[in-house]
């Protein structure tokens, strides 16, 4: 997203200096802002640390269909800071208090980060 708002400003500075800057340009990143899309990760990991390896994930894709995508077998990231290096944004991070079962081993779920990432 941000590469085309660079990419469309560069050529209206371009424009502006030979002239040719008209409102239909102006108008264009309109357009721009109007296609972002909004992607949503879950991860999975063993532990509340960023670091911690993955046991499970999915994603959301508004412009797939309404069911989640597993990339592959292979997790798309070592660690939720691997994901957050890669441009995505925590938007929840997981309770440990959720967590904390004496007689039930429920770690199969993991502790559950949500991310997202604007394309």
């Amino acid at each position: 997203m941000k590469s085309a708002i660079k990419e469309w400003l560069d050529n209206c500075v371009e424009k502006l200096s030979a002239g040719e800057l008209t409102a239909a340009d102006l108008r264009g990143i309109t357009a721009v802002l109007n296609s972002e899309q909004q992607l949503i990760l879950y991860l999975y990991a063993k532990s509340t640390h960023l670091r911690s390896p993955l046991g499970g994930w999915a994603l959301y894709d508004a412009t797939a269909p309404d069911e989640p995508v597993l990339p592959s077998q292979d997790a798309p990231y070592a660690s939720v800071l691997a994901a957050v290096r890669d441009g995505w944004r925590i938007v929840q991070f997981p309770r440990p208090e959720l967590y904390n079962f004496s007689d039930v081993d429920n770690a199969y779920l993991g502790f559950e980060f949500i991310l997202e990432k604007i394309v």
